[in-house]
């Protein structure tokens, strides 16, 4: 018990020793940690600094070529091109980039400068700053980059002529130095069309060809290709116009491009034209502007034989004059109102006299002061008043164009844009959504569109029925002057409730195609339905509806045939059904009920015998064999005859 006891002790003892141990193991091993790494931190060795307001040039390989940028008054330019459109915080960057280069582990005494890729180095940056003493001498600070640590995201590099020490610097460092030529270039914006509502016009020529136009009265587009041109649909139009509103570059390929077959764009894949308008300051030597505003003076200056350059007095006599002729003017036009005025009070009622006295005071009045305020704008032009040179803008047109060339991957097409011999690239889905349609593309899917405002009648010819609504309208004037139309519907003549019509027209208007045909399509049988418009200013408009498979309907308008859903086309049925008030299935139940009268005539006539009635049910239950049809008309012979001589004897 005793040694159990001690073993116990001596257990629990060692366990001590042990805990105690591993604690101060473990702590030792942090503070060695933290205490490398305080001296990494200390022995972290500065490899280049200085102040980016006094690096004056780097020079450094660009696809494979010497490339030297350096200042000029604080900007950057290419040294052997000066025409180079350096971007100027590209290079900002790369200066900041090196400014301060760090290394926290550096190899000294290195035998093979192979291992780190320094042997043929990917990349020789020089860095020249400015001596801090004004007569003194630059500092050009060459570093050979070699391999990347791909476990660390740093590179290996070399300074100047030391070949025995090699650095191991942060990416930042290096990276901003491995972009291509077109990368350290100023890529100019899209020239967008700040509002595409001026837009008038777009033309697209390639494989596929369509031209886009826009009236300037009613602002409807229409599509033109290889056809007729046409509407097009107002939302696909709209789309296609806003997104030049959007468009944008995505990268440069050639700030100066000399061979264009290069890209493609010798002979492009297509050519987009845009004409537009854009607002502008109006020139202040615009002679159109200027022949404007200053017509009037030079006219009297002329009449005077002197001009407002040569003799300002000459100007001001010539505004006085212009103000007399201005008051006689408005006392010859009051005095003519007056006779007017007169005549009519002698044609006219008191009250009504004095109603146009008035009016004709007011017109005198009105011509005083136009024919003044004529007088006043002419004289300010002529003394050259500083209002007729305030900043104006006019509205000029524009064009845009755009050459689309090859692929330049699966993303991207190049482009060049007007004049410029800049190339870039664009994306493919958004010139696709120009190049890549057709003039099918916009049509408009409205089949039949005549507004009710302008309808004179409609013509209906429905399952070979004949019916045409006329639309009346009348204008009256209340007490206050005030005008309603009013406005009612006949259908052959009698009224016609306005929700039932209008209900039918809306469906007929309105109705929209899901395609149109391009082949001509001929008809099996009789249109269905034919609506024949007539609008107040005498235009027609003629839609024919033909059943065309299970799912559509062809309506046809002009020789151009569109597919619609068949049960819209059903619904205008019906909703024309309400009008006429005739059911579309009402020639089936006549024939039932002319089956059902000739059934009532043959009972009535029929006077045949039991024998004759069992016959005849004998014969409709077995009309399917000759044989007994044969039987079965025997029989009703020998009925018959038997009836003749029963009647016969009865005589007798």
């Amino acid at each position: 018990m005793k040694n159990k006891t001690v073993k116990m002790i001596l257990a629990v003892a060692v366990l001590g020793i042990c805990c105690g141990a591993y604690a101060g193991v473990k702590t030792y091993v942090a503070h060695q940690e933290q205490k490398e790494s305080e001296e990494e931190s200390e022995e972290s060795t500065t490899v280049f600094t200085a102040s980016t307001d006094d690096i004056k040039s780097l020079d450094f390989m660009v696809d494979d070529t010497e490339t030297t940028f350096e200042k000029d008054d604080d900007s950057w330019v290419k040294k052997d091109e000066t025409d180079f459109p350096v971007n100027q915080s590209t290079l900002d960057s790369a200066a900041s980039s090196v400014a301060s280069i760090d290394s926290d582990r550096v190899l000294e005494d290195v035998d093979d400068l192979a291992e780190y890729g320094l042997d043929s180095p990917s990349n020789t940056i020089k860095i020249v700053t400015k001596s801090d003493e004004e007569d003194g001498d630059d500092t050009t600070t060459t570093l050979y980059v070699g391999d990347e640590n791909s476990s660390t995201s740093q590179y290996y590099v070399r300074k100047d002529d030391d070949e025995k020490t090699v650095y191991l610097v942060d990416s930042s460092c290096v990276e901003p130095f491995t972009k291509s030529l077109n990368d350290y270039a100023q890529m100019e914006d899209f020239p967008a069309i700040s509002s595409t509502d001026t837009i008038t016009k777009i033309s697209v020529k390639g494989d596929k060809s369509y031209e886009l136009t826009k009236n300037a009265d009613t602002s409807v587009w229409s599509v033109k290709g290889d056809g007729d041109e046409e509407k097009a649909d107002s939302a696909t139009a709209s789309s296609l116009v806003t997104s030049f509103g959007s468009m944008a570059y995505n990268s440069l390929a050639d700030y100066n491009c000399k061979d264009k077959s290069e890209y493609g764009l010798d002979k492009p894949y297509a050519t987009i034209t845009v004409d537009y308008q854009e607002e502008v300051a109006a020139d202040d030597t615009d002679e159109d502007t200027q022949d404007d505003t200053t017509d009037t003076t030079d006219s009297e200056t002329a009449d005077s034989g002197e001009t407002v350059d040569e003799d300002v007095s000459s100007a001001e006599e010539t505004s006085d004059d212009t103000e007399q002729d201005a008051e006689t003017a408005a006392e010859d036009a009051s005095e003519t109102a007056d006779t007017e005025s007169d005549e009519s009070v002698n044609e006219t009622t008191d009250e009504t006299s004095g109603e146009e006295d008035t009016d004709s005071e007011d017109a005198a009045v009105e011509t005083s002061e136009d024919t003044a305020s004529d007088s006043t704008e002419g004289s300010d032009s002529a003394s050259g008043d500083e209002d007729s040179s305030e900043e104006k803008t006019k509205m000029v047109d524009k064009q845009l164009t755009i050459l689309v060339g090859n692929e330049a991957d699966d993303s991207d097409r190049y482009v060049m844009v007007n004049d410029s011999n800049e190339v870039y690239t664009m994306s493919t889905d958004t010139l696709s959504a120009l190049i890549d349609k057709s003039e099918e593309d916009f049509w408009d899917m409205t089949v039949s569109y005549v507004a009710l405002n302008n309808l004179g009648s409609l013509k209906v010819n429905y399952q070979g029925s004949d019916y045409k609504v006329n639309v009346l309208r009348e204008t009256s004037t209340d007490d206050d002057g005030n005008d309603t139309e009013t406005v009612t519907y006949k259908l052959n003549g009698s009224d016609l409730d306005e929700t039932t019509f209008t209900t039918f027209y809306n469906k007929l208007i309105n109705m929209t195609a899901q395609k149109r045909l391009t082949d001509e399509y001929e008809p099996d049988g009789d249109a269905e339905l034919t609506a024949t418009f007539t609008e107040e200013d005498g235009d027609t408009l003629e839609v024919s509806y033909y059943s065309y498979d299970t799912n559509y309907y062809a309506a046809v308008v002009d020789k151009k045939a569109y597919l619609v859903n068949k049960m819209n086309v059903k619904e205008l049925f019906t909703a024309f059904e309400s009008v006429t008030g005739v059911e579309k299935d009402s020639s089936d139940e006549t024939d039932s009920e002319e089956a059902t009268t000739d059934d009532t005539k043959s009972d009535s006539t029929d006077t045949s015998s039991e024998s004759v009635e069992e016959t005849e049910d004998s014969t409709s239950e077995t009309t399917d064999t000759t044989d007994t049809t044969n039987d079965s008309d025997t029989s009703e012979e020998e009925n018959a005859d038997s009836q003749e001589t029963e009647t016969n004897n009865t005589e007798e």
